[in-house]
C-alpha cells in the first residue's frame, strides 16, 4: 500500500512540496499539495464501482464534519488546475457534500498525494483491498476511554464518524469478562458470542460458562445464553409473572437481559430470591382464609391432576347478585346480537373491540358469582384451600378440598337417628370421594423462605435438634407438663380415630440428633439434663424382673414423677414453629414451660452465622444494629462476618462492643425465625449478667438464671441443684 502523510485539520494554504518518505512513485518524487476542492474530481480510473451504503456514507460524513480530513486523498493531474482523485473517493464525496450544504468554501483546500498517472490503478486497489476495519474489541476501548474522560455517546458518534446506536452497542461490552475479550481479539468467538455473555455482569459466571463451551466444535450464541440462564427464570414464566418485575428488583433481584436483543424475555437470576418473594405473596393471600377453614396450603405449583387426589365439598346455591345478573344478561344479548351482523365482517372497529371484551367480562361474572355461594360451617371444618400459581402466572384458589384421612365415615343405618322423640339428626358433611389414589400434593415454603438466606437443609435440621434439647431439658423438669403430654399422647393413640393410627400402639422413640455431640456439647440444656440425670432414681433397674418393677413401684411419688418427666422428655420430636403444618402441641408445650431459647442458645460462627449466606447476615445487622454497622460487614469476607457477629449477637455484646442498651436488648435475644416458642415470657433476665443469689426455698424453673457460656460449672435452678430441699 503507498504509505502517505496524514494531516490534522486542512488549514488554508498555498501548494507547498513536501517529501514524503516512502511516497514516491516507482519514477519519481510524489509530493503532498494543499489543492483547493473545487479543482477535485472522481477518477475514472478508481476501482471501487460498488458504492459504499448511505449509512457508511453518513458516518464518514459526520466523521469529517466534526474532526475535517485525518488522511490525504491520492490525485494524480489531469491538468494545471484539475486532479482526479483515484484514493479516497468517499471523502471527496464527504467534502463536496459539505461544500454544497455551506459548511466549508467550494475552494477548501485538500491534502492530496500527487502520484504519476501510470500509479493510478495500483493505488486504488492497494487502499480498498488491503483496508482493514477497526476491531470492534479496539472500538469499545477506544469508546469506553473517551466516556472515562467525560464525552457523551453523542459526542464520539461525531468524533468517530458513527451512530450513536454502534457507540452504544461497543460500550455494551463492558459487562464482558476482560479474558473473554482477549478470546474475541484472537478469533476464539465471534462478536455475537461475546454479545451472549452481556446477559450478566457476573465475570465469574461468564467465565465459568466460557469454559464450558469454549472446547465445543462450534460456539453458539445460543449455547452462551442458554448456559447463562439455566438457573434463572424467565420473566414470562408463571412465577416470573406472579411475582412481577417490579418487585423482584425491589427486592434486590438481578435482572438478565438481552443487551442486544429487545424484544427477548429478560431472566430472573435468583431463583431463591424469586421463589421466595411467590411464597410470600401467596401466604399474604392466604391470610383471609385463615381460621375459617380446617386448613389453608400455599404451593407454588401443582402438578396437573393433583386435585383429583382429594375429596370435594361445595358451596350451597344462593340466589345470584342482580345486578351482576343483569349485567351477564345484557352483555349475552349484546354478544348474540353482534353475532347476526354477518360473522363480523361489517363491524366497526369499535365493534369489534367490544365483541371480544364479552366473553372475558362473562367469565369474570361468573367467578363473582362463585364467590358469593358460602360454605357450611360443618363443610369448612373438615377441608381446606390450597392457593397457588396458575399457568398464566395468576393466583388460583383451590376451596373445599378434603384429605382422605378427614372424610367422614360412611353413616350406618341408624346412626344418627335421635334417641327419644323426632329431634332432627346432626349434619353430615357430604363428600364427593377423590377421583385418583394418587397422594395429595405437598409443598414446603418454610424450606423455601429459608433457602434465600442461605439457610440449608442441614443448618435447618441442627437448629431443630438444638431447639428440641432445650425443649427437653425443659419438659424432663416439669412432671405435671410431662404428664399432660403423655397422657395426651395415650389417649390420642388408644381412643382417637384420626386416619391411620393404631389404637395403643405406644413406643418411646428416643430422638438423637446425628451430630449431637457438637451440637450439646457444654450448652445450658446439656448441663440440666446432666443435672436431673445425676438425682434420678435408677437403683431399682439393677434388680432382676419382677422385683425391679416391685421396688420401683415404692419409690417416693417425687421420685416417680422424676422418672416420668425424663422419660417424656425424650420423645420429644424436634421441629421449628416455622416448619410447613408444625406441631402445634409441641408448641404449646414450649410456651406452657416458659422455654427461654434465647437464654439457651446463642447463634455462633460455628452453628449459624458461618452457615447462612452473606445477604441474610447483612441484613440481619442491618435491622437490629444501623446501616453503618451492616457496611462495615458488608465490606468484609464471609469468615470475619461470621466472627463480628458471633460477638454482636452474643449474651457479652454490651461488654464487647459498645453497643448502647437498646441494641443490647435485641441482640442478645434475637433467635432465627422458628427457635423462639410463642408465648413464651421476656421477662426471663438475658444471659451473661450477674447471676442471682437464690432465694431460700425451692426456686421455679422460670425465675432462674442459667450461665452457659462459662468455664466454670454454670448454675443451675435451685430444683436442679443438690441443695434443692
Amino acid at each position: 500500500m503507498a504509505k502517505t502523510k496524514t494531516t490534522t485539520r486542512s488549514k488554508p494554504a498555498t501548494s507547498k512540496k513536501t517529501e514524503t518518505a516512502g511516497s514516491a512513485a516507482p519514477d519519481g518524487a510524489a509530493d503532498i499539495r494543499m489543492i483547493p476542492l473545487d479543482q477535485l474530481e472522481p477518477s475514472q480510473l478508481n476501482v471501487r464501482k460498488v458504492a459504499a451504503s448511505a449509512s457508511d456514507d453518513a458516518e464518514l460524513l459526520a466523521s469529517i464534519r466534526e474532526t475535517g480530513i485525518k488522511q490525504n486523498l491520492v490525485v494524480h493531474a489531469l491538468s494545471e488546475t484539475r486532479f482526479a482523485v483515484d484514493a479516497g473517493g468517499r471523502r471527496l464525496k464527504s467534502l463536496k457534500q459539505l461544500a454544497e450544504d455551506g459548511v466549508i468554501p467550494a475552494d477548501h483546500p485538500v491534502p492530496c498525494l500527487v502520484e504519476d498517472e501510470r500509479n493510478a490503478i495500483l493505488t486504488s486497489a492497494t487502499e480498498n483491498l488491503q483496508r482493514a476495519a477497526m476491531h470492534p474489541a479496539d472500538q469499545f476501548e477506544a469508546f469506553d476511554k473517551m466516556i472515562g474522560e467525560g464525552r457523551s455517546e453523542d459526542e464520539i458518534a461525531l468524533k468517530f464518524g458513527v451512530s450513536v446506536d454502534l457507540v452504544r452497542r461497543r460500550l455494551k461490552l463492558a459487562r464482558v469478562a476482560p479474558e473473554i475479550i482477549e478470546r474475541f481479539r484472537a478469533g476464539d468467538l465471534t462478536l455475537e458470542c461475546v454479545m451472549a455473555f452481556t446477559l450478566t455482569d457476573d465475570h465469574d459466571r461468564q467465565l465459568a460458562v466460557w469454559n464450558a463451551v469454549k472446547g465445543g466444535y462450534h460456539i453458539h450464541p445460543q449455547s452462551i445464553k442458554r448456559q447463562l440462564t439455566e438457573t434463572a427464570h424467565s420473566a414470562n414464566s408463571a412465577l416470573g409473572r406472579f411475582v412481577g418485575i417490579e418487585a423482584y428488583e425491589a427486592a434486590g433481584g438481578v435482572l438478565l437481559r438481552d443487551l442486544f436483543d429487545d424484544r427477548a424475555s429478560a431472566h430472573m437470576e435468583n431463583p431463591e430470591l424469586l421463589e421466595r418473594l411467590a411464597i410470600e405473596k401467596l401466604q399474604a393471600a392466604a391470610k383471609p382464609f385463615e381460621g375459617t377453614w380446617k386448613w389453608v396450603e400455599v404451593h407454588p405449583s401443582v402438578d396437573y391432576g393433583a386435585f383429583r387426589s382429594f375429596g370435594r365439598v361445595y358451596p350451597q346455591d344462593i340466589e345470584p347478585d342482580p345486578d351482576l345478573l343483569a349485567e351477564e344478561e345484557r352483555l349475552i344479548a349484546r354478544e348474540e346480537e353482534l353475532a347476526a351482523q354477518n360473522d363480523g365482517e361489517d363491524w366497526t372497529d369499535a365493534e369489534t373491540e367490544e365483541y371480544y371484551a364479552i366473553e372475558p367480562r362473562l367469565r369474570e361474572i361468573e367467578a363473582l358469582q362463585r364467590e358469593r355461594q358460602p360454605y357450611a360451617e360443618e363443610d369448612r371444618a373438615i377441608a381446606g384451600v390450597v392457593l397457588t400459581i396458575g399457568h398464566d402466572g395468576a393466583l388460583r384458589v383451590e376451596k373445599g378440598l378434603v384429605r382422605p384421612e378427614d372424610i367422614p365415615a360412611a353413616a350406618v343405618p341408624g346412626e344418627d337417628s335421635a334417641d327419644a322423640g323426632d329431634a332432627p339428626s346432626s349434619a353430615r358433611p357430604h363428600v364427593t370421594p377423590p377421583t385418583s389414589s394418587s397422594p395429595v400434593p405437598t409443598s414446603d415454603p418454610a424450606a423455601t423462605l429459608r433457602k434465600a438466606d442461605g439457610i440449608s437443609a442441614s443448618l435447618a435440621d441442627d437448629l431443630r435438634a438444638t431447639r428440641q434439647h432445650i425443649l427437653r431439658a425443659h419438659l424432663a423438669a416439669d412432671f405435671e407438663v410431662a404428664f399432660d403430654v403423655m397422657l395426651y399422647a395415650l389417649c390420642e393413640q388408644a381412643l382417637g380415630r384420626s386416619y391411620n393410627n393404631e389404637a395403643l400402639d405406644i413406643s418411646v422413640r428416643p430422638f438423637q440428633a446425628q451430630n449431637r455431640e457438637v451440637l450439646h456439647a457444654d450448652t445450658v440444656a446439656q448441663k440440666m439434663l446432666e443435672a436431673l440425670e445425676q438425682d434420678l432414681a435408677t437403683n431399682w433397674m439393677k434388680l432382676e424382673k419382677p422385683e425391679d418393677f416391685r421396688a420401683m413401684s415404692a419409690l417416693p411419688i417425687a421420685d416417680k414423677q422424676a422418672l416420668f418427666a425424663w422419660a417424656t422428655g425424650l420423645a420429644v420430636k424436634p421441629q421449628l414453629s416455622s416448619d410447613n403444618r408444625p406441631s402445634p402441641i409441641i408448641e404449646e408445650i414450649g410456651a406452657r414451660l416458659d422455654v427461654d431459647v434465647a437464654a439457651c442458645w446463642r447463634p455462633t460462627a460455628q452453628n449459624y452465622w458461618g452457615r447462612v449466606n452473606k445477604g441474610h447476615a447483612v441484613a440481619t445487622a442491618r435491622k437490629l444494629i444501623g446501616d453503618d454497622y451492616a457496611e462495615d460487614r458488608n465490606r468484609e469476607r464471609k469468615g470475619d462476618i461470621a466472627a463480628a457477629m458471633e460477638r454482636a449477637f452474643a449474651e457479652t455484646a454490651g461488654a464487647t462492643e459498645g453497643f448502647d442498651a437498646a441494641t443490647v436488648a435485641k441482640t442478645t435475644r434475637w433467635l432465627p425465625d422458628g427457635m423462639l416458642f410463642g408465648g413464651a415470657t421476656e421477662a426471663v433476665a438475658n444471659m451473661g449478667n450477674d447471676l442471682r443469689e437464690a432465694e431460700e426455698g425451692d426456686v421455679p424453673a422460670s425465675d432462674t438464671q442459667i450461665d452457659a457460656e462459662k468455664d466454670e460449672p454454670s448454675s443451675l435452678p435451685a430444683f436442679l441443684s443438690g441443695d434443692a430441699a
